[in-house]
């Protein structure tokens, strides 16, 4: 008998280390397969399922800023000590601050980034990995912290860091609580402390069966009219109404991240920055909330209402429906957006057998792409690598393109 129940008790410490192994099995495979593959295989978003802390630099600095008045009437005297955040790493190019939540980090600008390239993603201020990544520019912004729109992405992470508070402006409506909290943030760089004004709060979708996409990923622009038929897009989405006027010759920021109203939804923030010797207080004291702004088509599905009709600035301004508009009204050249209602042109994208881009032109509806002159792809110690075309048919352009090159392996003498 008694040796029947030790081995009852070593059965069952037996069976307890391997169900223990196996599940330790499952976690770190897990981890594995997220880490190598990129496979996410919670059932969580992966901007949600971690909740690691987050690491920034103690690199306040000493120098003296020109102190500015916040709307809650505060003075604003923060800055960075940019030669140390240089030190740590050059793709450090700005500060990004929204005063009262934890957006508080360091923005980086990887000039590697391309499409299905973006270097900081998962990866740390100082370039180790980082599930919950870094504040980055978008590659579309060209310019980077000079482009006309600087577009910035951050994870929602779970556990309250990156841009996880700009979900707290609001979901199927806008907080005017909140929004009246934090009306402004800060997009320092080595030049100096910048206060921007936040004017547009919306959600946009990234799948088509949602309804029409709205590319609010374009950081350039062909011309003046075109930017101000950005605005208007923007404006019109917004959950928000802030009388902010812009015109044509002001530089405005982007902060996107993972909404999940419908799936592959984004909360987006767009803000103006400041102009010299301007006050926010008014704008912030006279927000509302938007009567009847415009969601992706999915929206109206669950919703009383109809989609409010969408037109472009010019008309709406020639019309006088447009109220914030301080600019010049001469503006030249194309107002159509990408792939916007009524898109009369595209963008051609050409890459590189590694992905970098060798070419981006913009293309007419109907009309052809003209390609860059033969990629090469280096040989290796078994292949030479012969340039045999393209993957697409760019002749006759109907969306945006991103077109790969065709290489042909001949194996080498051996």
């Amino acid at each position: 008998m008694e040796g029947n129940q030790n081995k009852k008790i070593l059965n069952t410490v037996i069976i307890c280390v391997v169900s223990l192994g196996v599940l330790v099995a499952a976690v770190f495979g897990s981890m594995y397969m997220i880490d190598y593959f990129g496979i996410d295989t919670s059932v969580s978003t992966q901007d949600e399922v971690r909740l690691e802390p987050v690491d920034i630099p103690n690199v306040d600095g000493s120098a003296d800023v020109e102190p500015m008045t916040t709307p809650d009437g505060n003075l604003y005297t923060i800055t960075q000590d940019w030669a140390e955040l240089k030190s740590i790493n050059e793709e450090i190019v700005a500060w990004i601050h929204i005063p009262g939540t934890n957006v508080n980090y360091p923005v980086m600008k990887h000039e590697g980034d391309g499409p299905g390239s973006e270097y900081y993603l998962h990866r740390n201020y100082d370039g180790s990995h980082l599930y919950s990544g870094s504040i980055f520019i978008d590659y579309r912004s060209t310019q980077g912290v000079n482009s006309r729109n600087i577009i910035t992405h951050g994870h929602k992470m779970n556990s309250g860091t990156m841009y996880h508070d700009l979900i707290n402006y609001g979901s199927y409506s806008g907080d005017l609580s909140y929004y009246k909290d934090h009306p402004t943030l800060f997009f320092n760089t080595p030049e100096g402390n910048e206060q921007w004004i936040i004017f547009s709060y919306y959600k946009t979708n990234t799948i088509k069966e949602h309804g029409e996409f709205f590319t609010y990923l374009q950081g350039e622009y062909e011309s003046d009219a075109q930017f101000m038929n950005y605005i208007y897009n923007v404006k019109v989405r917004s959950l928000f109404d802030v009388p902010v006027p812009i015109n044509e010759d002001d530089q405005i920021i982007t902060l996107s991240t993972c909404s999940h109203e419908y799936t592959g939804f984004r909360t987006v923030v767009v803000a103006r920055k400041l102009r010299d010797g301007e006050s926010a207080i008014s704008y912030v004291k006279n927000a509302t909330l938007a009567e009847n702004p415009v969601w992706p088509d999915v929206y109206y599905t669950n919703h009383a209402g109809s989609r409010p009709e969408i037109t472009t600035f010019k008309t709406e301004l020639s019309e006088g429906n447009i109220d914030w508009y301080d600019g010049s009204g001469d503006l030249k050249g194309n107002e159509w957006l990408i792939t916007s209602e009524g898109a009369s042109s595209y963008i051609v994208t050409f890459i590189n057998y590694d992905g970098s881009i060798i070419s981006t032109q913009t293309v007419a509806h109907g009309t052809k792409a003209y390609p860059p002159k033969d990629p090469v792809k280096p040989s290796d110690d078994y292949f030479d690598y012969v340039f045999k075309g393209w993957q697409l048919d760019f002749t006759t352009v109907t969306c945006n393109m991103t077109v790969a090159p065709i290489f042909e392996p001949v194996p080498k003498e051996q």
